[in-house]
């Protein structure tokens, strides 16, 4: 199961990102940068207006919090999806049109925050977080990934539980919201992480 989730394209490959060596542009006090993280992303679906191709995660909402001081939010914000959107999933998100309509932070934007956050030995927690990535085009494989590292009984064998699930089981009985607030999520994934 991880090593499907965790499969990345070669780093050579066009359009996706890899951070940079751990080195001293890490501590410099200008752009000193956590070593752990707690992200959450929102997907919507696309779709290429010449090709039709659908890309069910496309990158729609960023959420990253610092993993020392999980208030400390480093980032939060909208993100204009490459392809007009099929369906928001605004059941799942709470992202509607109307949300995305005056957005100009694009996946490009992202990634390029990515690569001053992270060097490659930054740990990323999240919840499903290969999900995370692959929506940022992002290959990077020093996780934390709740879903993998926690079962829920009655799922099937090898399937992962939702992190309404584990929230409810690992924090004792902690309920979630029905519609996703990324933060929230990404502060929860921290959390069962750290039990």
């Amino acid at each position: 199961n991880h090593s499907n989730s965790y499969s990345f394209p070669p780093s050579t490959t066009p359009g996706w990102i890899s951070p940079r060596p751990h080195g001293p542009w890490c501590a410099s006090t200008s752009t000193s940068i956590p070593a752990a993280i707690a992200i959450d992303c929102e997907m919507c679906e696309t779709r290429d207006p010449l090709t039709q191709t659908l890309n069910p995660k496309a990158l729609c909402r960023l959420s990253i919090v610092n993993a020392d001081r999980p208030s400390e939010i480093l980032i939060d914000t909208l993100v204009k999806p490459e392809w007009p959107v099929s369906n928001h999933r605004t059941w799942v998100n709470g992202i509607g049109s109307q949300d995305l309509e005056h957005v100009q932070f694009t996946l490009q934007h992202a990634q390029q925050f990515m690569m001053a956050l992270c060097s490659d030995q930054t740990v990323i927690v999240g919840h499903a977080v290969h999900n995370d990535l692959k929506a940022l085009r992002m290959i990077h494989h020093c996780v934390v990934d709740t879903a993998m590292l926690f079962a829920h009984a009655g799922e099937e064998e090898g399937s992962t539980p939702s992190l309404k699930n584990v929230a409810y089981g690992v924090l004792k009985g902690r309920e979630m919201p029905e519609v996703h607030d990324s933060v929230n999520d990404a502060r929860v994934s921290l959390e069962c992480a750290l039990f």
